[in-house]
């Protein structure tokens, strides 16, 4: 029997556009199916609001909002390491009023900020973006408006990586020549994505190394670079932190990111590093009786107890948050042989090499960096430093003995009063010194 193409070409042409039509339609139509059913997956786990603004307000709704529009006006000092408690009671009444059923715009104003830093920025942009993400996900339209900040610095900042980047406003963005002399760097692992991908198990490796090659791009702007054994230790860092974020906050929700500027006359290199989830102090107290790690901070809470050190600032939980940044202290250990804990004193001594380096060349613009957990704040500039005990464990207690059976300092750490945020977070912030950069003695260049 003869084929068609012998018999009939136009038909034969006809039936192969046709077949061809068919097979394309089928996978536009396969592609969207599974898009639709992508979404519909990620919808049941983002669930009806955002789980972070709910966590950020506290579950507490604002009561009213003026004329449906929610407003935020950020402090003078709107930085977690300068000013963490003005920065929380900012950012938690803004997360109350996006929990409103009912607002069509929002204003983002700026305009009085003098000093603004990443970890600020970083909770305000995740909540930006958690509301995008509802409002998509409702139908809802929103009118965006606000005011930028008078310094040219930080108009550039939030330009390159505050709200106009989360809104993706791109007639906004720095210009090239802006751009070419900013380095930034975001990343984030949303939890409702994460559930989609549960087994993306080098998403850890990808992202570190990812961080790590922003690291090297702010460091050549200075004609310097990470060796090999540098870079690995700062990977393994990073690492160490995410897999606390991951395998403590029981909640697969971290971010990671880096801003520097090398308009200014001193180039700023931040870098901030947070989780939603449980507190520090949260993990230790949901210990089981006779775990190993619950006994052994359990000793230093009695302790504290006993010799009546517990008073206004100074609480149970900020001491468990104190006691995690100690050498081998993990709530992953289970015995003296165990070896977790170590992740928080690496990085800490990092930023004290990154401190000692700066203050050669920028005795007036130290390095600076803050824990926020909780309610518990930690901060570091180089006061008090990290040091071996006589047993050879890394110590650093804030006092003058850097002694953990005695009250830290409560410049240092303390409650913040009022506020609380649902998670971790790290910020450093340091001048880019030209001098040598390194993570440990001679493998830095």
């Amino acid at each position: 029997m003869k084929h068609l193409a012998k018999i009939d070409v136009p038909l034969y042409l006809r039936n192969k556009n046709q077949a061809k039509l068919g097979r394309r339609a089928n996978r536009i139509w396969r592609d969207k199916r599974r898009k639709e059913s992508h979404q519909e997956t990620i919808g049941k786990h983002f669930g009806s609001r955002s789980r972070i603004i709910e966590m950020v307000a506290g579950n507490t709704v604002a009561k009213e909002i003026l004329k449906g529009k929610v407003t935020f006006k950020a402090p003078v000092v709107f930085s977690l390491i300068e000013n963490p408690e003005g920065t929380l009671h900012a950012l938690i009444p803004l997360a109350r009023q996006l929990l409103v059923r009912r607002f069509r715009r929002i204003a983002i104003n700026l305009s009085e900020a003098k000093s603004y830093d990443l970890g600020a920025n970083a909770i305000l942009d995740v909540l930006v973006d958690e509301l995008r993400v509802q409002a998509r996900r409702t139908g809802r339209r929103l009118n965006w408006s606000g005011s930028y900040p008078s310094d040219p610095g930080l108009r550039r900042f939030v330009r390159a990586m505050g709200v106009i980047k989360k809104l993706e406003v791109k007639h906004e963005y720095p210009l090239p020549e802006e751009a070419a002399g900013l380095e930034v760097f975001d990343w984030r692992c949303k939890h409702y994505i994460r559930a989609v991908r549960p087994n993306e198990s080098d998403l850890k490796s990808r992202v570190t190394q990812k961080f790590a090659d922003h690291i090297n791009g702010c460091l050549k702007r200075v004609s310097k670079m990470l060796t090999p054994p540098a870079r690995h230790r700062l990977c393994q860092y990073i690492g160490e932190v995410i897999d606390n974020a991951e395998e403590h906050a029981g909640m697969l929700d971290w971010s990671i990111q880096g801003y520097l500027d090398t308009h200014l006359a001193v180039p700023l290199c931040e870098i901030v590093i947070f989780s939603f989830g449980q507190t520090i102090a949260q993990t230790f107290e949901a210990l089981p009786a006779g775990h190993y790690t619950r006994d052994q901070v359990q000793n230093y809470i009695d302790l504290h107890q006993q010799g009546g050190l517990f008073t206004a600032g100074w609480r149970p939980d900020d001491l468990y948050t104190l006691i995690a940044l100690q050498g081998h202290v993990s709530t992953k250990n289970n015995s003296t042989t165990d070896t977790r804990g170590n992740g928080s004193v690496d990085l800490i001594e990092f930023f004290q090499k990154v401190h000692a380096e700066c203050a050669k060349e920028f005795p007036d613009s130290k390095a600076r960096m803050a824990l926020v957990s909780g309610s518990t704040h930690v901060q570091f500039d180089g006061t008090y430093k990290m040091e071996p005990n006589q047993n050879g464990v890394r110590i650093i207690a804030f006092n003058k003995a850097n002694d953990l059976h005695q009250r830290p300092d409560s410049r240092f750490v303390h409650e913040l009063k009022g506020v609380y945020f649902p998670g971790t977070i790290l910020s450093i912030k340091f001048p880019l010194s030209t001098a040598k950069l390194s993570t440990s003695e001679g493998d830095g260049k």
